[in-house]
Order: structure tokens, then C-alpha cells, then sequence
């Protein structure tokens, strides 16, 4: 018993001392402060500048790390391999000289000496969109329209003035897109404030920018009335009447039923008689619910939509010479998620419909054609599942 209790009380003491604090460390030992760069160029670029050079002659360096203080006073890093020659800083929204400290590291985490360069960016590509912002009156609201030359990561914080007279987000969104405009809908046609407010990734942000003229009053819109709509059958139209599908379910309010063309259809169109004249504000397209998810089989991707530009009725022939293309509209998936791939955001954006607006200089009109081209499966068929058109009627 004695010999146990000598072992126990020997391998709780062997225990206790493998058990002792220990400093983590490096892997690499040290091998003396690293060397500074060399044969430093700057070349300043928009919001920042690439700064290249030369490493020092050792095998013992890890990285080269740039320190620098942002427009917005945010303290920022960069490192770059040592496999590379040059580092890019990026961030600023200003075009006076700054600063950047370089180092030099070692695989012992040590930094050299700092090499100071002075570099003036080019404007930001946060500043030359902010330049380029417009919002102006729109259809049940306000349009917002810029410009992202640079096609930079840009954020953009969409407001309007609420029924206590406060300034409110309504929605957000990211465009990377050089040509941009969203509007903002469900407004009376009543004056009021709208408002905008534009950032990049590095915290940089312009101030609420407002329209010109100060408040707007949004053009009356209306949803048009679906029971004085026909769906004519031109002679080039294809036929929406197969598995199911019904030419007269493409207006019908139902997303639950659909019309459906036949195989080797493809590009199918459809004309619509509005039963009234009316200038139209935009169109919103439904796809079908197939096999529980949107986004598939013979949904439409692209479409094309027409305008009458004749006096009187089109041609029962569907002469395409008759009518003026005028708009180009794809369906897109905001989470940019792969295909086969549907996220809530993505269903969200099927159940409300996927909105297309016509310019603002738009005539009145009585009918309109829409052509699916190609869809998310990629079939030789489509079947949408309703279309919705906004605007004023005139008579």
C-alpha cells in the first residue's frame, strides 16, 4: 500500500511541474532586426497609392506591412507576401498628401525600421460617384440614379421622410454595377423629402445628399386594372395554353397558375391589350413556383418589352416592324448565388416580383409585348406566372 501511495503522490508532483506556465513564442528564432526596403516608387491610383520596391537580400523575411491613417482617422494595415514587390494602400477620400509607414518582417514576427513615403491619391471612387447622384421625381416616389465608373463595392442608404416629418432608411443595398438606378414606390402624390446616403468599405461616407429642388412629389401610380386586359394572339405570338398553362392566366392575379408555351417555342411573346391608354411606370414579372423554388425550369431569365408605336390596333400578323423595343430586362438573384442555389433573399424577391421601370419621357400607350428569350433552365419553353403594369391612365 505504501509503494502505491509513493507512486501517486510522485505522479501528482511530475504532473504539477509538466504543468507550469510556458511563453509562446516565435517558431523561427530570431536573426537580428530585418532590413528596411529599397527602391521605393510610389504611383498614386484612386483613393490610395501601389507602392513598389525592393526586399532586402535575406531568407529569413516573412512580409512587407504598410501602416497608415485614413481621411476618416481609422488607423489601417496592409501586408503583402514577400513573394510580391509592391503593396497597394487604398481607403482614402481625400487628394492631399499622406503618409504610409513600410516595414520589412521577419519569420520572427520582428519589424524593421519604417521607410516614410508621401503620396497624393487620385479622387476616390466613393467621390467621383457621389458627384453623379441625381433623385428626381418618380412614379409613386423618388428615382435615384449614379454613377460607379471605378465598378467599386459601393453601399448605398436609400431615405425618406416619414409621416412625423423624420428621415428614415427604407432600404439598402450594395452595386458594383457602373450604371445604377432604383426607385423608392408607395408614396401619395404628396410633397416630401427623399435622401441618400452613399459609403465604400473603408467607412468613408458622403453626407445625406437630397434632390435639387428640396422636397419631391412622387407621379401618381396606380396598379392597372387587370379586368380590362386582353391577351391578344398576334400572328408571330406563341401560345401560353400548353401543360396547364393559359394565355389568360398571365394577367389574372393568380401566381398559382401560369402560362406556359410549347417546346421549340423559344424566343415567345405575348402582347397585352391594357383596355385603356395609359403611361406606364414599369412592369413586374412572376415566376411559377416549380418543384417548390423559383429560379429553374422554364422561368424567364431575359426579356425584351415592346411598346405599339402605330395609331390604331396592331396587325393581327404580329408585324415586328409595328412595335418599338424598349427595354432590355434580366431577372437576377440578389444574393448572386450560383445556379441551383435559391436563398431566402432570392425567394423574397420571386414572391414580390421582379420590377422593370420605363424612362420617365415614356408616351402614353394601349398595348404592350413582352418576349421572353431565354430562361433559368435553359428550355426551349417558358412559363411565367403573372405580369403586373404600373402607371397612369390618361383615357
Amino acid at each position: 500500500m505504501k509503494t502505491k501511495y509513493y507512486f501517486s503522490m510522485l505522479t501528482s508532483v511530475l504532473l504539477l511541474c509538466s504543468c507550469s506556465e510556458k511563453t509562446l513564442e516565435p517558431i523561427t528564432g530570431s536573426l537580428g532586426k530585418p532590413g528596411v526596403v529599397t527602391d521605393v516608387n510610389v504611383e498614386p491610383i484612386a483613393g490610395g497609392a501601389v507602392v513598389s520596391y525592393r526586399i532586402p537580400n535575406s531568407e529569413d523575411i516573412l512580409a512587407v506591412k504598410a501602416v497608415y491613417t485614413l481621411t476618416n482617422g481609422k488607423e489601417t494595415e496592409r501586408v503583402a507576401s514577400f513573394y510580391e514587390n509592391k503593396i497597394k494602400i487604398e481607403g482614402y477620400n481625400d487628394t492631399i498628401p499622406n503618409k504610409a509607414n513600410i516595414y520589412v518582417i521577419n519569420r520572427a514576427q520582428e519589424l524593421s525600421d519604417p521607410v516614410e513615403v508621401t503620396f497624393t491619391p487620385l479622387e476616390s471612387s466613393l467621390s467621383k460617384a457621389i458627384k453623379t447622384i441625381s433623385i428626381v421625381q418618380d412614379f409613386g416616389g423618388a428615382q435615384y440614379n449614379w454613377r460607379n465608373e471605378d465598378k467599386a463595392p459601393l453601399t448605398m442608404e436609400f431615405l425618406a421622410q416619414d409621416s412625423l416629418g423624420q428621415m428614415q432608411t427604407m432600404r439598402i443595398m450594395t452595386s458594383e454595377a457602373d450604371s445604377n438606378r432604383y426607385s423608392l414606390r408607395g408614396y401619395k402624390a404628396e410633397p416630401r423629402y427623399f435622401g441618400m446616403i452613399m459609403r465604400d468599405n473603408f467607412d468613408n461616407a458622403s453626407d445625406t445628399i437630397f434632390p435639387s429642388e428640396g422636397q419631391i412629389t412622387p407621379l401618381f401610380e396606380e396598379k392597372l386594372n387587370k379586368k380590362k386586359m386582353v391577351v391578344m394572339k398576334l400572328g408571330s405570338d406563341a401560345s401560353f395554353t400548353n401543360w396547364e398553362g393559359m394565355d389568360s392566366y398571365l394577367i389574372d392575379d393568380d401566381h398559382d397558375t401560369f402560362g406556359h408555351s410549347a417546346s421549340n417555342s423559344m424566343p415567345a411573346a405575348f402582347t397585352i391589350d391594357l383596355g385603356c391608354i395609359a403611361k406606364p411606370s414599369r412592369v413586374v414579372m412572376f415566376q411559377r413556383k416549380y418543384s417548390d423554388s423559383y429560379y429553374n425550369w422554364g422561368n424567364p431569365l431575359d426579356f425584351e418589352v415592346y411598346v405599339f408605336k402605330g395609331t390604331g390596333t396592331p396587325s393581327q400578323s404580329g408585324d415586328w416592324s409595328e412595335w418599338e423595343k424598349v427595354m432590355d430586362c434580366l431577372i437576377v438573384k440578389p444574393s448572386g448565388s450560383p445556379s441551383g442555389t435559391v436563398t431566402d433573399e432570392d425567394v423574397t424577391a420571386a414572391e414580390e416580383g421582379h420590377e422593370f421601370a420605363f424612362e420617365l419621357s415614356q408616351e402614353p400607350i394601349r398595348y404592350i409585348r413582352i418576349s421572353i428569350l431565354n430562361t433559368w433552365g435553359g428550355s426551349s419553353f417558358c412559363h411565367p406566372a403573372d405580369v403586373d403594369i404600373y402607371g397612369e391612365v390618361v383615357e
